[in-house]
């Protein structure tokens, strides 16, 4: 049979000792209102951050503007290109189902360089339709080329400066070649004999 017995304990504390026979630990705080009840309670909250700090917060925030500035970070793109540009000549293609250029259009196009005495090594064949966004100012940027043959209109890229086709231009310290794509030149004699008289001038 059950026993109740009923046990009368004065203080919180002996409360506590009744039923907690370990040792017990209090903070500060806690074992002040254990030993005085009635008090009065206060709770105090310590800052997360310093005078100091929060000092140099508010003089950061003063000193900025009221409107927020935004920064821009622009990137120089990377090309991916055929040859290694032993030379500086830069040619510019546009052929969405190539990596690069055709394989018979290659092949025509490095007849023609070692005719003036170039190789594949020497040059950097870009296709543009793997890079549309790309502007004139970036690819001379990155290849600072001495030589440039754009092979067709869809070859010309944005911020291009007005280039005649089928004639050499000086571009600031580029010779320029603005000319027919392969697509144009081949089976066409006239458009391939236009080709021919400029690009052997370079």
């Amino acid at each position: 049979m059950l026993k109740i017995v009923k046990v009368k304990l004065d203080t919180p504390l002996a409360q506590l000792r009744y039923f907690l026979q370990d040792e017990l630990y209090l903070l500060k705080g806690d074992m002040q209102s254990y030993r005085n009840p009635d008090a009065p309670q206060t709770a105090t909250v310590e800052p997360a951050f310093a005078a100091a700090d929060m000092e140099a917060d508010t003089t950061t925030a003063s000193a900025s503007p009221t409107t927020s500035a935004i920064i821009e970070q622009t990137y120089a793109p990377t090309f991916k290109y055929l040859g290694n540009n032993q030379k500086s000549f830069l040619i510019l293609t546009h052929y969405p189902a190539e990596q690069f250029i055709a394989e018979a259009h290659l092949t025509a196009l490095l007849n023609t360089v070692t005719r003036l005495n170039f190789s594949q090594d020497d040059v950097a064949i870009v296709n543009l339709s793997a890079n549309p966004a790309v502007s004139w100012p970036q690819l001379a940027d990155f290849f600072n080329p001495a030589k440039l043959l754009v092979l067709g209109a869809a070859a010309l890229p944005a911020q291009m400066p007005n280039l005649n086709q089928n004639e050499v231009q000086q571009l600031n310290a580029c010779l320029a070649l603005y000319t027919f794509s392969f697509d144009e030149m081949m089976g066409n004699k006239e458009n391939t004999k236009a080709f021919w008289n400029q690009i052997k001038t370079f």
